[in-house]
Order: C-alpha cells, then sequence, then structure tokens
C-alpha cells in the first residue's frame, strides 16, 4: 500500500498547501467536496495538480433539468415525461401522488449523476442552513433547491435577500403572516440567529431582542402566492404595502444604531445591507464552512488564523463564496493529516459513496418509471438514518453541523447504524430493489477501470484510496484479500481475472468472480473507517 507522507500536526493559517498532491491528497480533497468520487476523478486530479482541480470544483456548472411526471396518467396539465413546476393543481385531483415522489426522486439521482463540481455538496450545506421543512408544495420545494444550487458558491448577502422573500421560506417561518398590527418575529430570529450574526462563541452578545422586533416590522408585508392553487402555475412572493409598516425601525449598537426608514419593498434589501456590515456575518458563515470541510473543533488559533483570515477575504470579496472555499480548501491547514478520515459521512454521503464510484445505474438503461422510483428508494434509506433534505429536525438544520459535543457522531445511533448496514448488504447483494427486482451495481465495470485489475494487489491499493480516507490496517488488508483469494496465491486471481475478461459473457467465469468482488465490497463497506471521509 502507499503510505500517506509523514504525519505533522495540521498548520494553522491559510499558507497553499505545498506538499505531495498525490492519490491519497486528491481523494482527500474530492471526498470532503463531492458526493463519492470515482477512479477517473481522483486520477484526473492527481493528473492536473491541485490548483487546477481547485477552478474545476468551482467551475460554474448547469443546474439539472426540472423534476418530471414519471407515471401518473391523470393530470391533464402534465402528461408524463413532462415536468410539473410550473403546472397548477387540480381541484377533483391529488396532484402531489405524484408530484412527492418525483421531486424526492429527481432530487437523489441528481446527486448520484451529479458532476465533477462542489455545487451538490454545497447546495446540500444550504439546505442546511436554512432549515426550511414540512412546506409540501413541491413547486416552492423545487424553487428552494435550485436557489441553493444558484447560490452554491455564489453572492451570501445575495442569496440571503432571495431566501428573505422567497415563497417556501415565507411558508416555513410564518413571514406571510407578518402584519404590521402584529408583527411576526419568527423569521426575524432566525436571521439572525441562525442565518447571519448568528449567537457567536461563548459570551458574545451580536444583538438584542429589541433589534429583533425592529426587524420583524421591517419584514412586514410579504405573502406568498400560489401555494397549492389551481389558479397559479407557480409559487411567488408580492408585497402587500397594506400590510407594511411604514414607521422608523431603530437598530441597536450592534449595528451601529442603525435607522431604517420606510423603503416599502426594498426595505428588507436595506435591512440586510446593514446585518451584513456587522463583523460577525462573515465569521459566523466561515465557521460554518469550517465545520462542514475540515472539522468541528475551533479553538483560539484557529478562530485568530483561519476563520479571521477568511472572514476578511469574504468581506473583501464583497461577499462571494468562491475565494473564500479556494483559500480554505487549498490551504496546508486543510491537508493536514489530522483532518483526514474524521468527518463521520452524513447518510447521503455514506450511499452515494458506494454507487457513484460504479458509475451509478446508467449502464442499465432503466426506463423513467424505474429512474425515479430508484431514486426515491434512496431517499428512502436515507430518511431511515436520519436524513431528509425535505424534512430537516429544526431549522437550526441537522444535529450533526452545530450540536456540541456530538457533532458527525449524532449520525450514528443504533437503529441508523443498522440502516446503515442493511443498506451495504442490499447495494451489495443485488442491488437497491425497485419495480420487483434488485439493480445491482456493475462491480465487474468498475475494477475493469482501475489501475491493474488482474493485479490483486494494486486492485485493492486502488479501492482503498476511493473508499476509505486512511490506509487500512495490514490486518484488514489481508482479510480483504482473502475473500478475493481463500488461502490462494496471488497469480491465482490474475488467472482467474484473465479468464472472465476472455470469456465475459460465460457465467462459468464470471459468477465466480461476481461472488467473490460483492463480498470483499461487502466486507469493505462494512468496516468502521468506511463510515469516515
Amino acid at each position: 500500500m502507499t503510505a500517506l507522507h509523514n504525519l505533522r500536526p495540521p498548520a494553522v493559517g491559510l499558507a497553499p498547501y505545498t506538499g505531495t498532491f498525490g492519490r491519497p491528497q486528491a481523494a482527500h480533497l474530492l471526498r470532503r467536496t463531492l458526493m463519492g468520487a470515482t477512479i477517473t476523478d481522483i486520477d484526473g486530479a492527481v493528473n492536473q495538480g491541485l490548483a487546477a482541480t481547485i477552478d474545476q470544483l468551482l467551475a460554474p456548472a448547469a443546474l439539472p433539468p426540472p423534476p418530471v411526471n414519471h407515471f401518473f396518467t391523470d393530470d391533464p396539465n402534465v402528461p408524463v415525461g413532462e415536468t410539473w413546476i410550473n403546472a397548477p393543481w387540480l381541484n377533483d385531483t391529488d396532484v402531489g401522488e405524484y408530484r412527492w415522489p418525483s421531486i424526492r426522486g429527481w432530487y437523489m439521482n441528481g446527486l448520484i449523476d451529479s458532476q465533477s463540481n462542489i455545487i451538490e455538496k454545497m447546495a446540500l450545506f444550504w439546505i442546511n442552513h436554512f432549515g426550511i421543512a414540512a412546506v409540501n408544495e413541491q413547486r416552492a420545494e423545487y424553487d428552494f433547491i435550485q436557489l441553493c444550487r444558484q447560490y452554491a458558491t455564489g453572492n451570501f448577502r445575495d442569496l440571503i435577500k432571495e431566501i428573505t422573500v422567497l415563497p417556501s421560506m415565507l411558508a416555513f417561518l410564518n413571514g406571510r403572516f407578518n402584519h404590521k398590527d402584529a408583527p411576526d418575529e419568527n423569521y426575524a430570529r432566525e436571521l439572525l440567529e441562525l442565518f447571519t450574526v448568528q449567537k457567536g462563541r461563548p459570551g458574545d452578545v451580536n444583538y438584542t431582542e429589541d433589534d429583533i422586533r425592529a426587524i420583524a416590522r421591517v419584514l412586514t408585508g410579504w405573502r406568498e402566492l400560489g401555494f397549492y392553487s389551481t389558479q397559479h402555475n407557480t409559487t411567488s412572493s408580492y408585497f402587500q404595502a397594506s400590510w407594511h409598516d411604514t414607521g422608523s425601525k431603530q437598530l441597536s449598537a450592534h449595528f451601529n444604531n442603525a435607522v431604517i426608514t420606510d423603503g416599502g419593498a426594498d426595505e428588507y434589501k436595506t435591512l440586510i445591507d446593514i446585518i451584513f456590515q456587522h463583523p460577525e456575518t462573515p465569521r459566523a458563515l466561515c465557521r460554518d464552512l469550517y465545520t462542514y470541510f475540515v472539522g468541528h473543533q475551533i479553538d483560539d488559533d484557529i478562530e485568530a488564523n483561519v476563520i479571521d483570515p477568511l472572514a476578511e477575504l469574504f468581506v473583501n470579496s464583497d461577499f462571494e463564496l468562491a475565494p473564500v472555499l479556494e483559500n480554505l480548501l487549498q490551504s496546508d491547514h486543510f491537508f493536514a493529516d489530522e483532518y483526514r478520515g474524521t468527518i463521520i459521512k452524513n447518510p447521503y454521503e455514506f450511499l452515494l459513496s458506494m454507487t457513484r464510484p460504479f458509475g451509478g445505474y446508467g449502464y442499465l438503461n432503466l426506463n423513467l418509471l424505474v429512474t425515479y422510483h430508484l431514486g426515491t428508494s434512496y431517499h428512502w434509506w436515507a430518511e431511515t438514518m436520519d436524513m431528509d433534505f425535505l424534512m430537516l429536525p429544526s431549522v437550526s438544520g441537522w444535529k450533526a453541523y452545530y450540536q456540541s459535543p456530538g457533532y458527525y457522531r449524532n449520525w450514528i445511533s443504533s437503529p441508523t447504524l443498522q440502516r446503515r448496514r442493511t443498506a451495504v448488504q442490499a447495494i451489495t447483494n443485488n442491488g437497491i430493489y425497485t419495480e420487483g427486482q434488485g439493480r445491482p451495481l456493475d462491480f465487474l465495470a468498475f475494477i475493469d477501470g482501475l489501475t491493474q485489475p488482474s493485479d490483486v494487489n494494486v486492485l485493492l491499493e486502488d479501492v482503498s484510496v476511493i473508499f476509505l480516507a486512511q490506509p487500512p490496517h495490514a490486518d484488514q488488508l489481508s482479510a480483504l484479500k482473502d475473500i478475493l483469494l481463500p488461502g490462494l496465491p496471488d497469480f491465482e486471481w490474475t488467472i482467474q481475472y484473465e479468464e472472465y475478461r476472455d470469456n465475459p459473457n460465460d457465467s462459468t467465469y464470471v459468477d465466480p468472480i461476481l461472488r467473490k468482488l460483492k463480498a470483499m465490497f461487502r466486507a469493505l463497506f462494512s468496516m468502521a473507517e468506511f463510515h469516515l471521509q
């Protein structure tokens, strides 16, 4: 096995990484930024180098096409195969019957088929950051997901402005009921406490209750339109001036005692600009990014030498995310051995790190119905492991990203660990079961694409780099090898593999090697280390 470079403590700062950028380092970067890296991703990164790989990860990417009606024949406005995102509801037919599974299958399949780009990882970051849940209007949910993708590495201030009046957020945090005669403080509180300045480190006070009350008044008058409507093709938001509080709003010294006067429909934009002048707004977001990509332990040295410089860069970049991510992900600090294999994969990452490296299920040439049902099956598996992108546990998001002291360990419990084990059994046996049959991964095509699949030692080295954040212990490696070669010399694998390659349609040669591969991957994915990235 290729050893890691000598273990060293992490450099505390944002000095660029200048060490070896080989497979272990490339795999670490891609494991943290993609939903499961392929061997092509890893070797491509090594060949083009760190800077070019970062550029590729952060390059603009096309958004996935919208979800479609994959089976429902009772919606006259949306034939099977057409999208429903701009179609109304019906009076006498529950179109949610097909839109509910459609958006879930669409999202999960989008993760499986995602590009070699950070967009999906960052979109999930924003989904968690805003915590929108239980909206149940699929057109509004679609708009939220696409907004998270659109602003994946975009401008944070602009994103906050968009989110503030987004129909799904107006529904989720009661903004649609925010009236001058009865201001609703729900969104105002979360705007400060969770989305921008946040509570800060222990002992910090970044805003007052009077600030929340004043901000609630600023936001009066915004309403959503079109939820479950048979008349409106889409959901939208609008400003109702008669609901808006036109009086002056006084903010505290935390916001330089700013006074916001009546600005009508644009008043919330003035508010957001003021909030973004608070020094804790960039720092709070940089801490969240650090927790998401590096680790949850932020001591005084990291605060001073990583978070503060990132926050300064964030401000100087006018709150554009890409420069911040670029500096963090190519820093010596990020590549420190101490941080490799220290984050427990969330359920999406756990499932997709098994499927994406195998190329997903494209080789099966599935029809529309089965493709969407496969996606909803993956959604169901993740849901049983306590992750649902449309039903976060609270507006704070998933506990793994904020709750001390457990953080990532919150993903693992007796029930969720059992679900992970069951998922491994299914995926490495006949595959996820949909429409009456299993949908297996293409194990043979996968090993055919490795460096030298006829050499069992090189094969296991490739597999370890792809699927494990740290090289396996010698005993673990020996156990995996023994599954492929039970008590046999290494050359026996070469013989078996070459016989299969010469007879790819003969079950006499195909079935034995396929059984061994499935058993080996089942053992690999069952290792505790596979849960780490």
